[in-house]
């Protein structure tokens, strides 16, 4: 349209110049020109109308909103806001490399952001974790920082027209950054035949089950280097040793009386299914009450004396089993960016096969290290 109208403006110069020549044949230029002219009105009017349907679509982008007019005149609008169907739906069409219409192109260029729906199935998928389901999780997009009590005095009892003495409390703090947490998996080119739900099923088991993984072992010995700093690292002096032949009644009543009575309220176990199934599960009190018994409102779910217990393997350190026992509510972990999910067919050229990767930015501490107590299999 564009070089169209360029031609049109450069023979107008030329009949401007060849009206003046002898001879000149008028008549013709002038209709000539005429014509010329009208092309050139319609031609602007399209580019015009061109623009203004551009400019409309991109602010629906924005906002979420295209409406499509179809050869029998009818309107149909469509949302692509990240909470609608017509957006997930792109959003997975994009990552299969299936085509996508315009509006559903746009609306993923302009935001490639994961689908509410989906982001939602991630979560569930974390929040099934009982060790990510205990913790103090939380979705800020930034470096952030916890106030943590470290001395704090108790109330004290002030007699009638006295003034008060201010006590000398003080805080610190927990700062969280943002360390990268990257998955990649790849899969043939039959995934682009597959239906839109079973992909997004498939997708969210393969990638967030494998950050699920990885988390849930860094909340409980992450080495705080470019990766989430673990209880186990923080308490790097266990608060104390259970016997190395198997767990006894004594050593678990030296567990629970370690921890400070404000902490117990919301105490739980953490130990693998070794230690759970091997050593703890079946032991009895002097009186021959079971230690162990189901969650009567979960009954896969098992409570020590009351406390909750999460079997966790990965209390397993180097090897070495671990008991922890205290409030998981102070470990505090923050993604700085909630996972992403990217598409890549360049590495699979030979096979013909896709890789996909889940990336997070994250961070997690134990906010208390009074809050926790980590006891050791003794080495004797």
């Amino acid at each position: 349209m564009n070089e169209r109208m360029k031609e049109i403006e450069k023979r107008l110069a030329e009949i401007r110049e060849e009206v003046d020549k002898p001879k000149a044949d008028l008549d013709a230029l002038q209709e000539e020109s005429r014509k010329l002219a009208d092309e050139y009105d319609e031609l602007k009017k399209k580019a015009e109308t061109a623009e203004k349907r551009q400019a409309i679509l991109d602010a629906a982008m924005r906002e979420g909103r295209v409406t499509r007019r179809f050869g029998n005149g009818k309107e149909e609008e469509r949302t692509f806001a990240v909470d609608t169907p017509e957006y997930r739906t792109a959003w997975l069409k994009n990552l299969q490399g299936k085509p996508l219409d315009a509006e559903e192109r746009a609306a993923v260029t302009a935001s490639a952001a994961i689908p509410t729906q989906t982001m939602n199935m991630i979560v569930g998928r974390l929040d099934l974790n009982p060790l990510l389901n205990a913790i103090d999780i939380s979705y800020i997009p930034s470096n952030i920082s916890f106030p943590v009590e470290e001395t704090v005095n108790d109330a004290s009892w002030v007699a009638m027209g006295t003034a008060a003495t201010d006590s000398a409390d003080t805080l610190t703090s927990v700062t969280l950054s943002a360390y990268k947490l990257i998955k990649t998996v790849e899969i043939t080119a039959d995934v682009e035949a597959m239906a839109i739900d079973a992909f997004e099923n498939w997708l969210v088991a393969r990638l967030a089950n494998k950050i699920d993984v990885a988390l849930d072992k860094a909340i409980l010995s992450g080495t705080g280097s470019s990766q989430a700093t673990g209880i186990a690292t923080t308490i790097a002096t266990e608060s104390g040793t259970f016997t190395k032949a198997g767990m006894t009644l004594k050593d678990l009543m030296k567990i629970i009386a370690t921890l400070p009575t404000k902490y117990a309220r919301n105490a739980s176990f953490v130990m693998s299914r070794t230690v759970f199934y091997n050593e703890v599960m079946g032991m009895t009190t002097t009186t021959g009450d079971k230690v162990v018994v189901a969650d009567v409102q979960a009954p896969g779910k098992f409570n020590i004396l009351g406390y909750p217990v999460i079997i966790d393997d990965n209390a397993t350190i180097d090897a070495t089993d671990n008991v922890f026992f205290g409030d998981l509510k102070e470990y505090k972990l923050n993604f700085a960016k909630a996972p992403e999910v990217a598409r890549d067919t360049s590495v699979g050229f030979r096979s013909g096969s896709t890789v996909y990767r889940a990336m997070a930015l994250a961070d997690g501490k134990l906010a208390d290290k009074n809050a926790i107590v980590r006891f050791e299999r003794a080495s004797a």
